[in-house]
């Protein structure tokens, strides 16, 4: 029996002996190195270890005062992780297959150095950090009280302090907050992560809420994601003080538009981001529609289906490089006030802001916009919008972009190829059936006696226009511009008191001033006007009434945003006191000056003196007018102004 006892015994004990021995073994500085070694092999990278515990239990429990993973040596920052107060669970077997599998992780602080340059990662190991495979270290439940992470991305101009603290796992919250630049973007974002799931984090949705500013772009969202990245699903609203700058963040060219804000459902699956169902407003214009945004292909594609039932015209000034208005009530960033201010300052009239053409090679877009209802500027009275714009190869297009107009239209087709130096374009418009009295503002005060006596004199306008000019910018396109315009006005009437005036027969415009406003008959109003290198020459511009014939030479240059037209009127009807002389209209477009030549009114007066020298009544003789104007046949052109475009 003693020696059953003592054989018992040697049996019981020695393994106690030997796993005691093991704990104190496994403890030493001698294993702490020999772990270090085992864990630098299996990561490639240097892992430093301070005071090892080990706990019994299975699988059993490693506490580390400290361990820290370098970071490969192409990275800014040291440490992949470096982690205080750990304690984690290890399975073993996996040790001697060169896989390091953790499921449960809890750590008092710890801080990470996340970085990516081209195709590298920190986070990715030995071979995985080139080729993509598999990594060796395997997380499951993960506890932080003090996390932080340094997120760099040299390529994307990217440096963020992110601060984060919570625990992973079912019923579980993980809050971080994240500062710094984000693509060269000033950042600032707050997300929480509830019932975040480690061990299938990598394939499974991640529930998350948040938002973030960068720049002056501002998101706010909810809904799910995968780590892969292909995979999103979330309500997004966004807002910013332009389009425009989303170029920068998530690499879509769209316009300088006024300040916006829009909400919608972000879908991503694959290769196309979905934003569906979206509103919002931009600048005072209310939007909504749906865009899909497909990156894979020869270049990233954007098609949007775009509709607005309010649709304010002054928005629409930055997509032609004019800033919007900056009237009180008006939306417009601080940038767009301060070139409205410096527009306002100048003489210059035609936008000369210049596209960003270096950006159209880098996506192909197709996008329609519709209104069927527009705030407008006094005296423009337009009522609808609709266009289709198409951006492929580097050719912006928009075919076509049509306007209604005082109960009429206008149909434009617009060219701009941005693979030419310089830029060229192309404009072809047709204009039919605008009521021009419906383009006389009615001002602030109301409508005017003189404003409702116009309104009843004017006809229809007709036109047509085909231009070609090189330029990035509106100014620089019409500067350079060659080719044809031709305007036509039928039928309506001319008032009596504009005719007298404008021949400049005293005695019936003193007449009309204390009367009647009569009315004359407008025979046409035509205008065949040749462009070339920015100056408009009219080639024949005339203005038929029942009473008076009215001729129009000199130019117009676009290029130097000036005017430099004389008005000859000739009367048809023979008149007594007539001091019908030319008529100057010169200066910038946007300020012209009108007044009259002086040498054939000198002439008729210093001819009056003369002749009232010898008898009074001879006096009156140089203002007396035979009524030489005839009547102009409008027919052809008029008929070619009418005629719709195919």
């Amino acid at each position: 029996m003693r020696r059953l006892f003592i054989a018992l015994a040697i049996v019981v004990l020695v393994p106690v002996v030997l796993l005691a021995a093991l704990l104190v073994f496994v403890q030493s500085a001698w294993a702490e190195r020999w772990v270090e070694r085992r864990a630098s092999e299996a990561l490639q990278r240097e892992v430093k270890i301070d005071d090892i515990g080990i706990h019994l239990g299975w699988p059993p429990r490693v506490t580390f005062a400290r361990l820290a993973i370098a970071n490969p040596k192409w990275a800014a920052t040291r440490e992949l992780v470096d982690a205080k107060g750990l304690s984690a669970q290890v399975e073993v077997p996996p040790l001697f297959a060169g896989k390091v599998v953790i499921p449960y992780l809890e750590a008092k602080s710890a801080v990470a150095g996340l970085e990516m340059r081209n195709e590298r990662a920190t986070w990715r190991f030995g071979k995985e950090e080139s080729n993509g495979g598999s990594s060796p270290l395997l997380l499951g439940v993960v506890k932080i009280a003090d996390g932080r992470i340094r997120f760099v991305w040299p390529d994307e101009k990217t440096d963020l302090e992110i601060l984060m603290k919570g625990s992973l796992g079912e019923g579980g919250e993980v809050s971080a907050t994240a500062s710094g630049r984000f693509r060269g973007e000033a950042m600032k974002a707050s997300a929480k992560f509830p019932q975040l799931d480690p061990q299938h984090a990598a394939s499974g949705p991640i529930r998350f809420s948040g938002e973030a500013s960068a720049g002056r772009t501002h998101v706010s969202a909810e809904g799910m994601f995968r780590t892969t990245g292909d995979v999103m699903d979330m309500r997004v609203e966004l807002s910013g003080a332009t389009m425009k700058e989303l170029d920068k963040l998530v690499r879509i060219v769209l316009p300088d538009t006024p300040p916006y804000s829009v909400q919608g459902h972000l879908i991503h699956a694959g290769e196309d981001w979905t934003f569906d169902g979206f509103k919002g407003k931009v600048g005072d214009s209310d939007l909504h529609g749906s865009l899909t945004y497909r990156t894979g292909g020869k270049r990233p594609f954007l098609r949007a289906d775009l509709h607005s039932a309010l649709l304010d015209f002054n928005d629409l000034g930055p997509l032609i490089g004019a800033p919007p208005s900056t009237k009180p009530g008006e939306t417009a960033n601080p940038e767009q006030r301060e070139k409205t201010a410096q527009r306002e300052a100048s003489e210059e009239l035609l936008p000369h802001t210049e596209f960003s053409v270096e950006r159209w090679g880098a996506m192909d877009a197709d996008v329609r916009l519709e209104s069927k209802r527009i705030v407008r500027p006094h005296g423009l009275d337009i009522q609808s919008l609709a266009t289709h714009l198409v951006l492929k190869d580097a050719v912006l297009t928009l075919d076509p972009l049509t306007f209604g107009v005082a109960d009429g239209h206008v149909k434009s087709q617009v060219t701009l190829d941005a693979r030419k130096k310089p830029v060229q374009g192309r404009l072809e418009t047709d204009v039919q059936g605008l009521k021009l009295a419906k383009l006389v503002p009615k001002g602030d005060a109301g409508e005017t006696k003189i404003q409702r006596e116009v309104k009843e004199a004017l006809g229809i306008l007709y036109g047509r226009a085909s231009l070609a000019g090189t330029g990035r910018s509106v100014a620089g396109l019409l500067g350079t511009s060659n080719g044809k315009m031709t305007l036509a006005v039928d039928g309506g009437q001319v008032s009596r008191l504009l005719e007298e005036l404008l021949k400049l027969h005293v005695a019936d415009a003193l007449r009309l001033l204390g009367t009647k406003n009569e009315q004359v008959q407008l025979n046409c109003a035509v205008g065949d006007f040749e462009v070339k290198d920015g100056i408009i020459d009219p080639k024949a511009f005339v203005v038929d009434t029942s009473d008076s014939r009215v001729k129009v030479d000199g130019d117009v240059s676009l290029r130097e945003e000036t005017l430099g037209l004389v008005v000859h009127p000739v009367p048809k009807d023979r008149t007594l006191f007539s001091l019908r002389t030319p008529i100057d209209l010169k200066g910038p477009l946007r300020h012209p000056k009108i007044h009259l030549h002086p040498g054939p009114i000198a002439a008729r007066v210093a001819g009056a003196i003369a002749l009232g020298a010898i008898n009074p009544v001879l006096a009156i003789l140089p203002f007396f007018d035979n009524g030489a104007g005839k009547d102009t046949n409008c027919g052809r052109l008029l008929a070619e102004a009418k005629q719709d475009q195919k």
